[in-house]
């Protein structure tokens, strides 16, 4: 989406100094200005962001500034309603709906009574970081031998705060989970365990395993903590692999911790934060569900009410959890764009298909498309943890992480899904990885170019990566100009025993190829990945850009 600005609205991107709120009010017409100042840098910046998982055709949002004068909040379980009348829970449930049916698990028909088969979630008020929060309390509760909502329990029990987990005396371990993730997780999965005190396999290991960690990381440059590889399970090729994790290492170190006893949470990525990889859920599922077996992780009793230690419930010792953030909206889509020969091949199956698959997040600002951060949380309504409190006052169960959830997301989600049918969704899908591949095949050429033209700073042309079917293309970072133009992501990897800084282009839907055409053409300058010239405030500005201020002139 292009917006066109007036030259005014640019001379300078906004200051704290224009928001600051002091005793006397803002008139009407200095509010008003400021507030177009803000609009004018925002149309500004987003013509031509690239860097971030954000959709911006947002246009057929314009249409619910309607709903601004109510307050819609949709406290409380968006399956039961509350005596809080104000809210948009038949939104809420056909955005869940979609997305039970992509990811193909039907939605409870009784929800205070659900079956095992059946999935049960929500929508998120803040992005998937709350979805994955979420899922890790979930995890923890299930496999430390909590209460779930399907277990009947009475009196203290049930209302307990402090923090329970049952015993197995012939097991010290039985109810201590441990987490593995890989190395291209998203940083909130380690805020979450820090704030669940769930403790990762490389803290565990390092801790009481010293020098026993049961791959082998001998030339990989990877950092270790007493053997163990920190920041998680390493992924194939390294940082020049593709950002898959590496099933053989993850199958060792699941089994190392399950043959003690543990029980494990396990998180795979579909579309990951920077490479936006995919991981063979299915594949490594087949490969740990022997492991699970082995170990007695399938089908163990769990005595979960501690004023009655005979009372058992039947659990699996695993959880399995899906950070598909950026990739669980569209991947969906690319599957049945190959299936009705669109595309050669699809990412691999990642959904409840898969029997040992217990949730899913996905967010809802990203490839679909919503004005505010939002998500979609769904996991298997039989393993639904049961919530600390059931207030009476809302009348609805507790049974989210918020209390006060935001209906405006369920109505904007519930907004963009309704303007596509099936078959733009999986047009679309299609369009935004060819253009993907288009971008990936130019840069390609583009270093050939450079390395042709002698550039020192391209030696050896720019590093590019693309995974299949990934929307994220990653390349050598350009000088401050570009990367502030774009507003393009830079991270540091490893790469032919180099370190070098690296951005990428995230194509989503608002991503046109003009777009890529012009950065591309802004690339092809010579001098534009010479960064040891990024102080000099006398560099000529790029086509469209205001000297000093790296931001464009037109949205």
């Amino acid at each position: 989406m292009t917006t066109e600005h007036s030259d005014a609205s640019l001379s300078a991107p906004p200051s704290n100094d224009d928001y600051l709120l002091g005793t006397e009010a803002y008139t009407d017409e200095e509010r008003i200005a400021v507030l177009a100042k803000l609009e004018g840098y925002l149309g500004a910046q987003s013509g031509r962001l690239l860097g971030y998982q954000v959709n911006l055709s947002l246009d057929g949002h314009a249409a619910l500034g309607r709903f601004l004068g109510y307050h819609i909040n949709n406290i409380g379980d968006p399956f039961v309603d509350s005596n809080y009348s104000l809210h948009s829970r038949w939104l809420e449930r056909a955005v869940l709906e979609h997305y039970a049916r992509l990811w193909h698990v039907p939605l409870p028909v009784d929800p205070a009574r659900p079956e095992q088969r059946d999935g049960w979630g929500y929508v998120l008020s803040m992005g998937s970081t709350e979805g994955n929060l979420y899922a890790m309390w979930n995890a923890r509760d299930y496999l430390d031998g909590n209460a779930l909502v399907r277990d009947e329990v009475a009196g203290a029990a049930s209302c307990r705060t402090s923090y329970l987990r049952a015993e197995d005396p012939g097991n010290p371990n039985a109810y201590a989970p441990v987490a593995f993730f890989s190395q291209e997780t998203h940083y909130s999965h380690i805020k979450a365990m820090r704030v669940l005190d769930i403790p990762t396999f490389y803290d565990l290991g390092g801790s009481l395993y010293p020098g026993e960690c049961p791959i082998d990381l001998t030339g990989t440059g990877t950092q270790t903590y007493n053997g163990w590889p920190l920041g998680g399970v390493p992924t194939t090729g390294g940082d020049e692999g593709p950002g898959t994790v590496d099933v053989d290492a993850l199958v060792a170190l699941v089994d190392f911790f399950a043959a003690k006893g543990h029980p494990v949470l396990v998180n795979f990525n579909v579309g990951s934060v920077f490479k936006g990889a995919y991981d063979d859920v299915e594949g490594a599922c087949e490969r740990l569900r022997p492991v699970f077996e082995r170990h007695g992780l399938v089908d163990r009793p769990v005595r979960f009410d501690p004023d009655d230690p005979e009372r058992v419930s039947v659990r699996n010792g695993y959880w399995i959890h899906v950070d598909g953030a950026l990739g669980g909206a569209y991947a969906p889509y690319l599957e049945k764009a190959r299936d009705t020969g669109l595309i050669g091949s699809a990412p691999p199956v990642f959904d409840f298909r898969i029997p040992e698959v217990s949730s899913i997040v996905t967010s809802g600002h990203k490839y679909p498309g919503a004005p505010v951060p939002t998500g979609i949380y769904m996991s298997r309504a039989g393993s639904k943890l049961r919530p600390p409190s059931d207030p009476a006052v809302v009348s609805s169960p507790d049974s989210t992480f918020a209390g006060s959830r935001s209906g405006f997301a369920s109505l904007a989600m519930w907004n963009h899904l309704a303007q596509f049918s099936e078959e733009q969704q999986v047009r679309q899908a299609a369009e935004v990885l060819r253009i993907a591949e288009y971008t990936a095949d130019r840069l390609r050429n583009l270093s050939t170019l450079l390395e042709e033209r002698g550039e020192p700073w391209a030696e050896n042309g720019i590093e590019v990566g693309h995974g299949d079917h990934a929307l994220s293309v990653w390349f050598q970072q350009p000088r401050a100009e570009i990367t502030r133009k774009y507003s393009l992501a830079c991270v540091p990897l490893n790469l032919g025993g180099r370190r070098h800084d690296y951005s990428h282009v995230y194509v989503m839907p608002h991503v046109t190829q003009d777009l890529i055409d012009e950065l591309l053409d802004d690339l092809s300058r010579p001098g534009a990945f010479d960064r040891s010239a990024d102080q000099d405030a006398e560099r000529p500005p790029l086509p469209g850009q205001r000297a000093g201020t790296g931001t464009s002139a037109t949205g």
